[in-house]
C-alpha cells in the first residue's frame, strides 16, 4: 500500500464521542462506536490495495429486485433513506494516479453503508465502485474498492466482537478503546488508520483522561478544572473549537454543582470558571448569575403576593382574577409575562396534584 498518498482531512467529523462528566450512561453512544458498527455482517474479500484490479466504470449488479442493474454514477436510484441527499465525502488522486488517503474516503464509504438493510451488500459495493470510477482514475478507483472491502470487514469484525458488550466502568471503557484500536490495526496499515481514525483516536484518549479526572473523588473541583484545561490544551485547535460548547457547559455544570456541595465560595467559583473558560467568559457568567438571581427574587415575590390574593376567600372569583392580572402586569413586561404564566401553570398543577394526593391519603 506504499503507493497511496496520505492526505490530512480538510475537516474533522466526530463519531459521536460525547462523554458524561460523571454519569456513565451519557457515554453509551461513544462506547458502542456506533458509526464504526453499521448493519449486518457481510462476507466480502479483504485484498491488499496494491493488488487490486482495475475497476470497471459501470459495474453490473446482480441479485437485485431487477434482473440486472448497471450503475454509471453510484448515486442513481438511491435507497429511500438516501434520496435527496449528497455523498458526504470526496475521492481524490495524486499526480501519479494514486488515491489520496483522507477522512473523506471513509465518509464516502459510510454514506453508502448507511443504507445497509435497504439493499444488498453487493449492490452497495457496486455503488462505491461506480462512484470511484466516476471521480478518480482506474488505479485510484481500484484502491478505493480494495479499501472499501477492508473497511466492511473491519466493521463486521467490530460488530461480532462488541455487539453484546456494554462497558460499566472506566476500565471497561479503556478496554473497549484498546479492542477497537486493535481491530483497526488488524485490517489497515498505519497510514490508513491515521487518515480514517486519527481524530477519533486523539479524542478518545482525551475523553478517557477527562472522564478519569471528573470521576476522581480525591480532587477538588478547582483541581479537576485545572487538569481538564491542561488536557484540552493538548488537543488540536480545530478539535477544541468543535467540542467547546457542549463539553464546557457540561463540565462547568458538573464542577459548579460539586463546588456547591462542598460549600465553595464565590471566589472559588470564579477561579474554577476562569480556569475552564478564561476571565472574560467568567465575567459574563457572573453577570448572568446576578441576572438570574434577580429574576428568581422577583418571581418568588410575585408568587407570594399572588398566593395571598388567591387565598383571600373574601374576594369574588372575578375580583380575584382581576387583581392577579393587575399584579402580573405591574411586576413584569409583556415578554416576561409569557414566562410567568408558564411558571404559574406549573405551580398550580403541582398544587392540585398535592391536594389530590393528600385527599387520597386521608382514611375513610
Amino acid at each position: 500500500m506504499g503507493a497511496i498518498v496520505v492526505h490530512k482531512p480538510r475537516s474533522a467529523r466526530w463519531a459521536g464521542l460525547v462523554f458524561g462528566s460523571v454519569a456513565i450512561g451519557v457515554a453509551l453512544a461513544w462506547w458502542v462506536h456506533a458509526d464504526d458498527i453499521a448493519g449486518a455482517p457481510r462476507a466480502l474479500a479483504s485484498a491488499p490495495v496494491a493488488d487490486a484490479a482495475p475497476v470497471s466504470p459501470a459495474p453490473v449488479v446482480r441479485g437485485t429486485t431487477a434482473t440486472s442493474a448497471v450503475f454509471q454514477t453510484g448515486v442513481e436510484a438511491l435507497p429511500a433513506s438516501l434520496r435527496g441527499t449528497e455523498v458526504s465525502g470526496e475521492l481524490e488522486e495524486d499526480a501519479q494516479g494514486n488515491l489520496k488517503l483522507t477522512r473523506g474516503v471513509r465518509n464516502v464509504f459510510d454514506y453508502f453503508l448507511s443504507a445497509t438493510g435497504e439493499e444488498p451488500a453487493a449492490q452497495q459495493r457496486a455503488r462505491v465502485a461506480a462512484f470511484a470510477a466516476r471521480h478518480v482514475g482506474p488505479r485510484a478507483a481500484a484502491q478505493v474498492l480494495a479499501l472499501f472491502d477492508r473497511y466492511v470487514a473491519y466493521k463486521d469484525d467490530l460488530d461480532a466482537r462488541l455487539r453484546d458488550t456494554r462497558p460499566v466502568s472506566l476500565e471497561d471503557m479503556r478496554a473497549r478503546v484498546v479492542s477497537v484500536r486493535a481491530a483497526r490495526d488488524r485490517h489497515f496499515d498505519p497510514a490508513v488508520v491515521k487518515a480514517f481514525f486519527g481524530d477519533e483516536d486523539t479524542y478518545d484518549t482525551y475523553s478517557l483522561g477527562r472522564l478519569a479526572i471528573m470521576k476522581d473523588t480525591s480532587l477538588s473541583p478547582q483541581e479537576k478544572a485545572r487538569r481538564v484545561a491542561a488536557l484540552r490544551a493538548g488537543l488540536p485547535e480545530s478539535m477544541r473549537s468543535e467540542q467547546d460548547v457542549v463539553e464546557v457547559v457540561e463540565t462547568l455544570g458538573t464542577l459548579t454543582e460539586d463546588l456547591k456541595q462542598r460549600s465553595g465560595t464565590a471566589s472559588d467559583l470564579r477561579q474554577l470558571r476562569e480556569t475552564l473558560v478564561g476571565s472574560e467568559a467568567a465575567e459574563r457568567l457572573e453577570t448572568l448569575d446576578r441576572q438570574t438571581e434577580a429574576w428568581n427574587h422577583r418571581v418568588a415575590d410575585y408568587l407570594r403576593q399572588r398566593a395571598v390574593l388567591l387565598g383571600d376567600v373574601s374576594l369574588a372569583d372575578s375580583t380575584r382574577r382581576e387583581r392577579v392580572d393587575a399584579l402580573r402586569s405591574e411586576a413584569f413586561s409583556a415578554t416576561e409575562r409569557l414566562r410567568i404564566e408558564t411558571i404559574e401553570r406549573i405551580q398550580d398543577s403541582g398544587a392540585r396534584d398535592a391536594t389530590s394526593a393528600s385527599r387520597l391519603s386521608v382514611p375513610g
